[in-house]
């Protein structure tokens, strides 16, 4: 079931024609944002909506919610998409379709290559999964856990970053890989946690309202804006001399 779609919003982005932006980061370097990639990557994110919302919009066992900005207690967070199914497993992901090349630097920055010779750094996937995941469960106490019988269903949260499976990935990290999946494999473990529909898990698993209602509470922590430039997707242009192998 689908329950909030993306809905596109102007960005500061969109009222310059040339490819870059000339901009000073916190150590008051200039520095160039590349906004054509960066509009690549917020478009593939909404394409990817479209594509799960296909498979998933019939199901009553499957919650989706697409695009969701979210502040508490003054923290924030902006998630991608984020799947409910009946029996409570929940999947933050984080859409990072447009990378063709993903480089985990040991000092945990982010490298992206688009198959040009420009790299780009661009915000850690994986600590944007670690911020939303402390966010859903503030909005958990907020709105209380569903019970099934009289038991309460405790929700299970599982991170993934959806890369394009042609993508190259180098990970100096030595660790981290479990995050990323292609789209196909997020379907499969999906789907994986949705099977067994029988008695001995039907205490254990959320009609199809109780599912819709939760999700629809979750979707009114949303906050809209009427313009957006999300840091989220951007792609700084890193110098030559920065981006040592």
């Amino acid at each position: 079931m689908l329950i909030k779609r993306p809905i596109p919003v102007q960005t500061f982005l969109d009222y310059a024609d040339s490819r870059l932006k000339m901009f000073l980061n916190q150590k008051n370097e200039q520095r160039l944002l590349d906004k054509q990639r960066t509009h690549e990557a917020m478009k593939a994110t909404f394409i990817a909506a479209d594509e799960f919302n296909l498979l998933f919009e019939t199901r009553d066992d499957v919650a989706v919610l697409h695009d969701l900005r979210i502040g508490i207690e003054g923290a924030s967070a902006h998630i991608d998409h984020l799947f409910i199914t009946n029996n409570m497993q929940i999947f933050i992901v984080e859409s990072r379709l447009a990378i063709k090349q993903l480089e985990l630097q040991q000092d945990h920055r982010c490298l992206s290559n688009a198959g040009s010779s420009d790299t780009c750094e661009i915000p850690s996937p994986i600590e944007q999964l670690k911020r939303n995941r402390q966010m859903l469960k503030k909005v958990f106490r907020k709105i209380g856990l569903p019970t099934r019988f009289g038991q309460t269903l405790v929700p299970t949260l599982h991170c993934f970053v959806a890369l394009d499976p042609y993508s190259l990935m180098s990970n100096k990290l030595g660790r981290s890989h479990e995050y990323f999946v292609s789209p196909e494999q997020l379907v499969a473990l999906i789907n994986e946690h949705t099977k067994g529909q029988n008695i001995l898990n039907f205490f254990t698993r959320l009609p199809a309202e109780d599912l819709k209602n939760i999700a629809s509470k979750i979707a009114r922590f949303h906050s809209t804006k009427d313009v957006r430039f999300s840091n989220k997707f951007r792609h700084i242009l890193v110098p030559p001399t920065i981006h040592a192998p």
